[in-house]
């Protein structure tokens, strides 16, 4: 009989280091959800393309008439109502891709969890198929840098699109676990894999 995996909501705040902390729980033997890079990955497919186009015009398109992120992101992200929008056409092709990740995975029971790392995993009701929802703390400071040199955003970037999500606070009061990665890369890991026994104890009661 297979043993269901536990599933894991990995949250925080934008360059926390989300996708650091799930490729770590990854190479301890968990299957890795990028939300983002399935919304992405959305943007390619032609129904969704064409929605997208339809509420926000031409103008997001680039010149191979792919969606153009940056341009997209220049949008939603000055208007909670276009942000909302555009979460409206995303969020439920990439819903219906992670329920069948979960469903495949506790069907086939060779993975012991699977990690949905997704920067609106309470707004877009991820957090609901969670039995471990992580908080990744992490400084401003860091953050801002993190961003500038892998994103190459300007300081007050970070900050203007945080404004559109929870607050800190309110999603680190709703997880159940919290690792700091303000510090090196042997302390982060050293505390994922505390958190990655705690879910096999928890995976075997």
């Amino acid at each position: 009989m297979n043993i269901k995996p536990k599933i894991i909501g990995i949250t925080g705040g934008i360059s926390s280091g989300k996708s650091t902390i799930g490729r770590m729980l990854a190479s301890l033997g968990a299957h890795y959800l990028d939300a983002d890079e399935m919304c992405h990955i959305q943007m390619l497919v032609k129904e969704v393309k064409d929605k997208i186009v339809e509420e926000f015009g031409a103008e997001v398109l680039d010149v191979c008439g792919n969606v153009d992120r940056s341009r997209l992101a220049n949008i939603v992200f000055q208007d909670k109502a276009r942000l909302d929008a555009l979460c409206a056409i995303l969020h439920p092709p990439v819903l219906e891709q992670i329920q069948a990740k979960i469903a495949e995975a506790e069907r086939h029971g060779r993975r012991k969890a699977v990690v949905i790392d997704a920067a609106l995993l309470e707004e877009s009701g991820l957090s609901i198929y969670c039995d471990f929802v992580v908080f990744v703390n992490t400084s401003k400071e860091r953050k801002v840098e993190r961003s500038r040199l892998s994103r190459h955003w300007p300081a007050d970037e970070l900050e203007k699109r945080e404004q559109f999500q929870m607050t800190l606070e309110e999603k680190k009061r709703s997880a159940d676990y919290i690792i700091d990665n303000n510090f090196t890369v042997e302390n982060t890991f050293r505390q994922v894999k505390e958190f990655w026994q705690h879910c096999l104890e928890e995976r075997q009661s």
